[in-house]
């Protein structure tokens, strides 16, 4: 199985993602825990603090934070749906909801989960992973059908889809692979295989003439450009591959975070680069852009940019 979205086999180098001189711009500071980021047709971007009662926030495009929906408490991974909707995992409380941004009402669609993240097709299809269960989920919000929808990944985490919405890939937190799936017209993921290997950190603990590298690299949050590349959250900064799933760079984290949790694209025209490090956001700005699931699958990508 080929990666669904594909382009004509080519090189996809960090120059064709950075910028020549632009770096890393803190948005916001001070949060207890961030992680779910996610962005709308406006091109504001939605996180959430995991440590606030505040629950969701909001950064509009020019770097104005605000409180978004109090309640909404404890959310670990969030998508908008293609009815305009929240979709999203409330990892404490063990249970998947829809929110209403006009009535700010909350929705249970599933109880007695361990949603970790989430993604929703054109279709209405949502995939959510369970981590502690080795298990993506999935529900149909339109009928309400749940079912197990793959299982046997060690640390199932992120989760995103090609631009075409073709194919699934979900990262492994606990191994070196994202694993991809073609989705079948009912929902159904079929074809699984490891085709994008993360990159690790040699092990200390042992020297031999050639490194020997850490079992995981912590995969976490995921998203996908206009182009068809994946972007991967991990501890050595964001690591990107091309459509067919060679790794094509990494992008280092600024200087002194915590960690990294997940990333996003949003802003003007969706061409920043935003991601969730514990306690700050921070942007880059670069030559691509994103795309929203929400609007449905994109199947002609942009001409590249040099």
């Amino acid at each position: 199985m080929a990666l669904s979205g594909t382009l004509i086999a080519q090189d996809m180098p960090l120059s064709q993602v950075l910028i020549p001189g632009e770096d890393w711009q803190l948005v916001s500071a001070r949060n207890g825990f961030t992680d779910a980021p996610t962005a709308d047709d406006r091109g504001n971007f939605y996180f959430s603090d995991m440590r606030s009662e505040h629950g969701l926030m909001k950064i509009i495009p020019a770097i104005k934070t605000s409180y978004y929906l109090k309640g909404a408490t404890g959310i670990s991974g969030m998508k908008f749906g293609p009815d305009g909707k929240l979709y999203a995992c409330r990892a404490k409380a063990r249970e998947v909801v829809v929110i209403d941004p006009k009535t700010s009402e909350m929705t249970v669609l599933a109880k007695n989960v361990r949603p970790n993240d989430l993604v929703v097709t054109h279709k209405g299809y949502l995939y959510f992973t369970e981590t502690p269960k080795k298990q993506v989920t999935f529900i149909n919000t339109k009928t309400g059908e749940i079912k197990v929808a793959d299982q046997g990944i060690n640390g199932p985490n992120g989760i995103c889809l090609s631009p075409d919405q073709g194919t699934l890939v979900v990262s492994d937190f606990r191994g070196k692979h994202c694993w991809a799936f073609r989705i079948e017209p009912n929902g159904a993921l079929k074809f699984k295989q490891p085709y994008m290997t993360m990159r690790r950190k040699p092990d200390p603990t042992k020297r031999d003439i050639l490194p020997q590298f850490q079992p995981s690299c912590k995969g976490d949050g995921m998203i996908t450009d206009a182009y068809g590349r994946y972007y991967v959250a991990t501890e050595l900064g964001v690591q990107y591959f091309d459509p067919a799933g060679r790794i094509s760079g990494v992008i280092p984290g600024p200087p002194g975070i915590k960690g990294m949790t997940s990333v996003a694209f949003a802003g003007h025209n969706l061409e920043y680069l935003y991601i969730t490090c514990f306690d700050k956001i921070y942007r880059l700005k670069t030559k691509t852009r994103g795309i929203l699931y929400q609007k449905g699958p994109q199947n002609y990508p942009p001409k590249l940019k040099k």
